[in-house]
């Protein structure tokens, strides 16, 4: 059994709380079932147990809440000369579950007894996603609203004992179970919270991979191809052009917290490159050593997001309600000299490409490389295979987008290149190219309710159906049909003879 934070309020509450207990706080213990520190919940995990209150003295209460929350929370410090604020702060509760007491579970009259242990059991279910009404502020698009309303990640709590998420201390998503002692004030019938109590979960919800980030371009923050001009020496010719692109990976996808096996998230990316030669005896040049890292950044904001955050938006620039954390953590660094480069024969200007042909084969890229000299009728080609794995020494937290917080991962890669010339420095390609990170869930599954829980939702879905909107109006005249019964013999159906065309004649032929 472990001990929940308690704590009390201050001033008038402080008063009545020293009055019930004489300085002596009373025993809250918020027990949670089959749990353990450091333990991870997922969507659709039940959250279940018990709040066991014991009070040292005779005290009177009014009502006691059992709640799930989930806050986050943003800072901003504030280093404009015309503000005497140090920084700025924003609290947005986007989650409340509140778990319903039954009267017998109260003791009658709602007196506590000195030192009787009084237990309130809880059940709560982690969500898939929130209520509309969590993200109640403008946005630019239905596709920026319902990423908001999707469960963010534990994010930035140093009270729990997990390794380090890569987070700043002026952004933080915590969830935990609150309990809370109120008792009516009876000079104006004002609710006062006695003694409040908290036990933190740490979650990590179910989030599908996301179709690939549309780039656009102006958008700085990723470069998803690079062409750069080589020299063969320091005062000889022109070597020819070299392009390095790469698409985006697929999603690197943490493991569901009750899987047997716990495999670090893996993806892999392919790095292509091109070289077009300046004339026909200059060679590819030698590659070096591939570097790969990946940036992990923290957008926050005492402001709702209206978008998608990025850096080079004006938002960030203009705005003092917004900050930006970068990090990055090395992943590997190994050479790629023994990629061999692949000769390809150059399409003829202007020549008729076939229907077979496909628009994104690597004859035909018009948005990473320029087409090559006419001197040249050859250009060489390669790949390079770069598997992703992401070190197990860090927490690693789902891409997501919230109202005031975000957090978005690319992957930079660093390629050397060396010319044949001696006194020509080597050259550095450098990509950054978009990585999403997923999660596996509960396989989907939802936790099962218990019978009082499944009578209340099924009473609620029966009383959503009763009261639902439903629009009454006259048919219009068109739509209404008028049957005539003929007591004689009735029509037959038309047989096709009678929908045959019919012969015209002319009546000035004879």
């Amino acid at each position: 059994m472990s001990t929940a934070s308690i704590y009390s309020t201050t001033g008038t509450v402080a008063s009545v709380f020293q009055r019930m207990s004489q300085n002596c706080r009373p025993d809250m213990d918020i027990v949670i079932d089959n749990h353990k520190e450091g333990k991870t919940y997922t969507t659709f995990d039940a959250i279940s147990g018990k709040v066991n209150i014991t009070a040292p003295n005779e005290a009177r209460f009014d009502e006691i809440q059992i709640t799930f929350e989930g806050t986050a929370r943003t800072a901003i410090e504030n280093l404009s000369p015309h503000t005497t604020k140090s920084r700025t702060t924003a609290r947005h509760n986007f989650l409340k579950l509140t778990m319903p007491i039954r009267e017998s579970d109260y003791p009658h009259p709602r007196v506590a007894e000195a030192g009787r242990t009084y237990t309130f059991p809880f059940h709560f279910v982690v969500p898939d996603q929130l209520l509309p009404r969590a993200c109640s502020h403008s946005t630019v698009g239905d596709h920026v609203h319902h990423a908001h309303c999707q469960l963010p990640p534990s994010m930035g709590d140093r009270t729990l004992p997990l390794k380090d998420d890569l987070s700043p201390d002026m952004a933080i998503v915590d969830y935990a179970v609150r309990v809370k002692i109120i008792r009516s004030r009876e000079r104006d019938s004002k609710d006062m919270v006695l003694v409040e109590g908290l036990r933190k979960i740490h979650i990590v919800p179910a989030v599908s991979e996301a179709p690939p980030l549309s780039i656009r371009l102006a958008d700085k923050d990723f470069a998803l191809s690079k062409t750069k001009s080589l020299k063969k020496g320091m005062f000889s010719g022109k070597l020819g052009k070299i392009t390095v692109w790469a698409d985006q990976p697929g999603a690197l996808v943490i493991p569901a917290p009750s899987a047997t096996t716990k495999a670090q998230p893996t993806t892999m990316a392919t790095v292509n490159l091109r070289f077009d030669p300046h004339d026909a005896s200059s060679q590819p040049p030698r590659l070096g050593g591939l570097t790969t890292k990946i940036k992990s950044t923290t957008f926050f904001s005492t402001r709702p997001a209206i978008d998608f955050p990025a850096h080079f938006s004006q938002q960030v620039h203009f705005e003092t309600t917004r900050g930006i954390y970068d990090t990055s953590v090395a992943l590997s660094s190994r050479c790629v000299e023994s990629v061999s480069w692949t000769q390809q024969c150059a399409s003829p200007a202007y020549s008729r490409r076939g229907s077979s042909t496909s628009t994104s084969s690597s004859d035909d890229y018009s948005d990473c490389t320029q087409s090559p000299p006419e001197r040249a009728n050859t250009y060489y080609t390669a790949s390079i295979l770069v598997p992703i794995t992401l070190p197990s020494s860090k927490s690693w937290i789902p891409t997501f987008h919230s109202c005031i917080t975000s957090r978005a991962y690319c992957i930079d890669l660093s390629l050397t290149i060396h010319t044949p010339g001696t006194g020509v420095p080597a050259s550095t390609v450098h990509l950054h190219v978009p990585v999403q990170i997923a999660a596996d869930g509960n396989n989907g599954r939802r936790a099962s309710l218990t019978a009082e829980e499944a009578a209340i939702e099924l009473a609620e879905q029966e009383a959503e159906e009763y009261f639902r909107p439903r629009v009454l109006e006259v048919p219009r005249e068109e739509l209404i049909g008028r049957s005539v019964l003929e007591s004689a013999a009735m029509e037959l159906p038309p047989s096709y003879d009678d929908f045959a065309p019919r012969q015209v004649v002319d009546p000035g032929r004879g």
